[in-house]
């Protein structure tokens, strides 16, 4: 299949998932083969994640002929009151609250506590051992946490985690995938102070509070 028929099948199914009620934006990701391998969908806050990937689920099944797995649709939805991401609230900022590392054999779990308006939200990562993996881990558990926060799932991904000298300072540094209307990359910084992996999550934090605030609005 080459580039414009590629171009095509993903037009032709953004297509039908416009048409779908509730749904705000979506991108459509190809595989290698041309086939679809991953949905992304904007909801409006009237319908819920899993009613939304059921609904892209039958309608590409029934006017593409198309065949998904649920896994295969991440769904992120806007706060009532929302229509579109737009300039983000102060107030949808997500406080750092604590971290918590546990070592199980061969593996460590991180869980990452995060709070807004006097409520906690947490995520747990579990993951090989080791320093570098160790921040990925850490890394990830915050975006667990956030997406907690936000009600959804695959929101984020996690592209970089790690700590790199500047003058005299260290500096974690955090770069995000955001799987949103289009999926856009983005980056945070925060200075170590103490524990490394506290300033991974302040960097996490710092990287998603855009679109989180665009999100969590409402």
């Amino acid at each position: 299949m080459d580039g414009g028929e590629q171009r095509s099948v993903a037009q032709d199914a953004e297509g039908v998932i416009r048409r779908i009620r509730g749904v705000s934006a979506t991108r459509v990701d190809l595989g290698a083969d041309g086939r679809i391998e991953q949905v992304h969908v904007l909801g409006s806050a009237d319908r819920t994640a899993r009613v939304l990937a059921g609904d892209v689920i039958a309608a590409l099944g029934a006017e593409l002929g198309v065949t998904l797995e649920p896994s295969q649709v991440r769904v992120a939805l806007l706060r009532p009151g929302q229509t579109q991401p737009g300039p983000a609230p102060l107030r949808a900022r997500l406080k750092y609250v604590g971290l918590t590392m546990t070592t199980l054999r061969t593996s460590l779990e991180a869980r990452v506590k995060v709070e807004h308006d006097g409520l906690m939200y947490e995520g747990a990562v579990a993951g090989p051992g080791g320093a570098a993996q160790g921040l990925e881990i850490v890394g990830q558990a915050a975006l667990r946490a956030v997406e907690t926060y936000l009600r959804t799932d695959g929101a984020f991904r996690l592209a970089l985690a790690t700590v790199a000298p500047f003058g005299p300072h260290r500096v974690a540094i955090a770069i995000v995938t955001w799987m949103g209307p289009e999926e856009e990359l983005l980056s945070g910084a925060a200075i170590v102070h103490d524990d490394p992996r506290e300033a991974v999550v302040r960097a996490v934090l710092d990287a998603v509070n855009r679109p989180v605030s665009w999100l969590g609005a409402g």
